[in-house]
């Protein structure tokens, strides 16, 4: 998920104090700092006389931030100290003179050390100035459970460069700084390493469009941008500062305020329901409806899909086993696994349980499923046996435990593992050591009759109904489970101790883990994620289907937790609302969600003979790293696409005439698809007309 934060995970101290009396300290001076995070970043201190002592600057140059304001500065004989309240961070030096120059610390949020920094005389490169590209662009990416993330880039050119600007309208994160832009001719790529993503496109004949994709971290996109139109603004492009020390939870008005204006103003929901505890006890505040025709109110009995949250009882289960002898946490997987089960290894490396459970074990994000027609099937038809099949031929891209990235097949895989070994069914082994010494008696996987009529109806971004989420029992251990408020706030107040429970030493030793994670500061524990701010440690995973969404957090320390459950996809309905709850992170008003494209799929199909399909058949390329590669079968036309060499599912394409077509495009919606016909030979080239944009794919010739 993107968000901009500005602190810099931090760790090391170096400290050299010179006996020689330091230079003055105006003028530019440069520096390297390792953060575990982000690497290497390359900063920049410009310092100027002021009226009564020193004003001045700090770039970081390698994520993109430039003339973040000084506050406070104290330079003194072989000292100098300064506060940057755009990064929350804080400089503090000595004078080393052997080496001429400053050696001290960069202290932020969540570092209890700081992280070691020299700056010696030094005046940053120039900005180069980009031609051609100034204004603001605007485009999207179909994030599946995410829903439809609008992106709007802002390119300026002045004296000091061309800069940009990432503004994530869905997100309410405004501001997110690029470190470097390039052109060649057509070709145009921009830097995000705040936020590991990068975008890379072809600039349209005309100049009005650039064609190409956004990548973050593992994730790939298809994006077109187009200049200008009305633009959709948020209403600032500064973070707000977040309290310091305990934050107050807001009251029950102030939570339903929210949700009201969520639904009602901004269309981001049907309906949701918070849930917070504390020592002071629990509470529940929901807002909005089960469905939109019968209008049911939601409360904190309702059944909502918590998707990739299911993965903290996948973990819990494992540290559980872990500490009553079952299983070892660096015990390889295939210790479990049916006898002659072939998993990938790297240079003799095994996958481990342990990495599993942090996504460190080099897996894809999802287990292929070719028998897929629909996007939202992705993880329907996903058995054992298919399973056994792909890790018998999968090759491992690097070595388990070297890098995070995030695999709901991985986490599958250890639902699998532990089942074997408990000798009963994933959902069983969940409410025999879980749920039901927890009293969660609304929380499962597959839903009983008795529940039936508490079960909210999911949506899609366009506020549309979807169909429950089904995943086969390969990776239900990843994202199956469904549960209401009542029932979480149940595991939260064991998580956070105001409750006793058996489960207490387990659940405290999956927080001892701590390692990079995901971009945008989260650090990976076993299943939860790490979140560090002002207001403390925030314990968290988020997830999302395709239709509902749900966040839970809590604060170790202050033992306060919350639970968000939304029935409609999107961030934009659970994750914000969390944080906020939780931890103080503001939280936007958000222009209201995009209207439904109209239909599509109303017309009907007329069947196509092989020879009538021969000139659509063929390879397209969409961006530097998609094929769509169309196919025939069974009298009509095929898509697949390839993103980064990896085939797709193969999906139909309906003909409707001439050259028009249409195609499944996951959360109900359709593409359609004009072909451009060449009398002499094949198609040279068609147009892919999506909820994202419009696309235009040319025959490859590679």
């Amino acid at each position: 998920m993107m968000r901009k934060i500005l602190g810099l995970i931090a760790a090391g101290l170096i400290g050299v104090a010179g006996a020689a009396r330091a230079e003055p300290p105006e003028g530019d001076w440069m520096g390297v700092m390792t953060a575990p995070t982000y690497g290497d970043l390359t900063m920049a201190l410009h310092l100027r006389k002021a009226p009564g002592g020193y004003e001045g600057t700090m770039d970081d140059i390698t994520l993109g931030y430039r003339g973040l304001a000084l506050k406070g500065v104290e330079a003194s004989g072989e000292r100098l100290a300064f506060d940057i309240p755009g990064a929350r961070a804080r400089f503090e030096a000595t004078w080393d003179a052997a080496a001429s120059q400053w050696a001290g610390v960069w202290k932020s949020p969540g570092a209890e050390h700081g992280l070691a920094l020299r700056l010696a005389r030094g005046t940053p490169p120039p900005t180069p100035a980009i031609q051609g590209l100034d204004g603001d662009w605007q485009g999207a990416i179909n994030a599946g459970p995410a829903g439809l993330l609008r992106l709007v880039f802002h390119i300026r050119t002045g004296a000091d460069g061309t800069r940009v600007a990432l503004d994530s309208v869905d997100q309410g994160a405004a501001g997110a700084p690029a470190s470097a832009i390039r052109r060649d001719d057509r070709d145009v790529e921009i830097d995000f390493p705040l936020l590991k993503a990068q975008v890379t496109g072809q600039l349209s004949d005309d100049g009005a469009s650039i064609q190409g994709e956004f990548t973050q971290g593992p994730a790939l996109f298809p994006l077109v941008l187009k200049r200008g139109g009305d633009v959709i603004s948020l209403p600032d492009s500064k973070r707000a500062a977040l309290p310091p020390g305990v934050w107050r939870l807001p009251d029950d008005h102030a939570i339903r305020q929210i949700l009201a204006r969520r639904i009602d103003t901004e269309r981001r929901g049907v309906g949701i329901v918070v849930g917070v505890i504390s020592p002071a006890g629990r509470r529940v505040v929901a807002y909005g409806a089960l469905d939109r025709v019968g209008r049911r109110p939601v409360d904190g009995d309702t059944l909502f899909e918590i998707g990739s949250v299911t993965k903290t009882f996948t973990a819990l289960l494992l540290q559980d086993m872990a500490l009553r002898g079952e299983v070892g946490l660096d015990d390889p997987v295939s210790k479990y696994l049916p006898a002659g089960t072939k998993v990938p290894s790297f240079g003799g490396h095994q996958i481990t349980l342990r990495q599993l459970a942090t996504h460190t074990a080099a897996l894809p994000h999802d287990l292929p499923s070719p028998g897929m027609t629909r996007t939202e099937d992705v993880f329907a038809h996903t058995s054992e046996a298919d399973l056994y099949s792909f890790l018998a031929t999968y090759p491992l891209p690097r070595e388990p435990g070297s890098e995070w990235e995030y695999s709901n097949l991985g986490v599958g895989l250890l639902g699998v593992a532990l089942s074997r070994r408990a000798g009963v069914d994933i959902e069983t082994l969940v409410r025999q050591r879980i749920t039901g010494p927890l009293g969660m008696t609304s929380t499962t996987m597959t839903v009983p009759e008795s529940l039936q009529a508490r079960l909210a109806t999911g949506h899609d971004a366009y506020l549309r109904p979807t169909t429950p989420i089904a995943i086969g029992p390969a990776e239900a251990a990843a994202g199956l489970i469904r549960s209401s408020a009542n029932d979480m706030l149940k595991l939260l107040a064991a998580e956070t101790g105001n409750v006793k429970t058996p489960l207490k030493p387990a659940m405290d030793a999956m927080l001892t883990q701590d390692r990079a994670g995901m971009p945008g500061g989260f650090r990976q524990a076993l299943g939860w994620m790490l979140l560090d701010l002002p207001s403390g440690r925030i314990v968290n995973h988020s997830g999302g289907t395709f239709g509902q969404r749900a966040f839970a957090a809590f604060n170790p320390k202050t033992r306060q937790g919350v639970i968000v459950l939304s029935n409609a996809e999107g961030v934009t309905g659970a994750d914000d609302i969390g944080l906020h709850v939780i931890a103080g992170v503001s939280i936007r008003p958000l222009p209201p969600a995009p209207l439904p494209p109209a239909a599509r799929d109303a017309r009907a199909e007329i069947p196509l003979s092989p020879d009538a399909a021969r000139p659509y058949l063929g390879r397209y390329r969409m961006s530097r790293s998609i094929v769509m590669v169309i196919g025939y079968a069974d009298g009509h036309l095929t898509y697949q696409a390839e993103a980064r060499g990896k085939p797709g599912p193969v999906l139909p394409v309906a003909w409707h005439g001439g050259a028009d077509f249409s195609a499944p495009n996951g959360g109900g919606d359709s593409a359609e698809l004009t072909f451009q016909l060449d009398d002499a030979g094949p198609a040279p080239a068609f147009i892919w007309r999506g909820p994202v944009g419009e696309f235009r794919l040319r025959r490859a010739r590679d």
